[in-house]
């Protein structure tokens, strides 16, 4: 990141889009945020995350959530046994 300041005027930024996202939904069992990478957990469906995701990449039109590397992880009943 170029000045001195980037990174906490992105994490000033990124709080700011985060919080105005999170308040329409229910918030996850956990979201962990370093800077512009977000870590969350959710005990829901697969499609409300989904919607969550489209949501979130119209609240801003140059900040767009994606999975890193292309990696979701889902955990259901099946991994109970």
């Amino acid at each position: 990141m170029g000045t001195k300041m980037a990174v906490a005027f992105a994490n000033i930024f990124m709080a700011k889009i985060e919080t105005k996202i999170l308040i329409q939904f229910n918030w996850p069992l956990v979201w962990r945020r370093f800077i512009d990478d977000i870590i969350s957990l959710w005990n829901t469906t697969r499609e409300e995350v989904t919607q969550f995701i489209k949501q979130a990449n119209k609240r801003h039109q140059t900040i767009k959530f994606i999975n890193f590397l292309d990696t979701t992880v889902y955990k259901d009943e099946r991994f109970k046994t």
